[in-house]
């Protein structure tokens, strides 16, 4: 099924938002994006759950906020998110799959531990009064490099 333009135009603002909120660090922006029940996974080439510190798998909005604020206070980040793939799954429910490289390195050094990564949002966005919000995020991270 095709998804309308003004459909994928509006998601794809608000991927940008997720994009520039998580790196600008502005997570009360994260409710025009995300629905307070979405789920957020992250996950290495060999599909494991990618751990720093504890298990990037997060049962809802406020749990990834509260873990990627704290841990964004002392880095800096950049996401840079390729064209998005949509499928009209039914009325109200849309998957889409994106590209990403990012960069990241702590706040207080220009040379010192930065990274930079590659690989595929996948997303389900889901229609709720009129506006669309993601409902689940899976990250499968194809390429790390420090």
């Amino acid at each position: 099924m095709s998804v309308p333009s003004d459909v994928v135009a509006l998601i794809t603002h608000k991927k940008a938002q997720y994009c520039h909120s998580a790196d600008s660090n502005q997570w009360k922006a994260f409710e025009k994006v995300f629905l307070p029940d979405a789920t957020f996974i992250f996950v290495d080439a060999k599909d494991e759950v990618i751990n720093v510190g504890r298990e990037w798998s997060f049962s809802s909005r406020e749990d990834f906020v509260a873990y990627f604020s704290n841990s964004f206070k002392v880095q800096q980040t950049i996401h840079l998110v390729g064209p998005g793939e949509f499928e009209q799954i039914s009325s109200d429910e849309i998957r889409v799959t994106w590209s990403v490289i990012y960069h990241c390195g702590p706040r207080d050094s220009e040379t010192e531990g930065h990274g930079t990564g590659r690989g595929h949002y996948h997303g389900v966005w889901k229609k709720r009064e009129g506006d669309w919000f993601m409902a689940s995020m899976r990250m499968k991270r194809l390429y790390w490099r420090t």
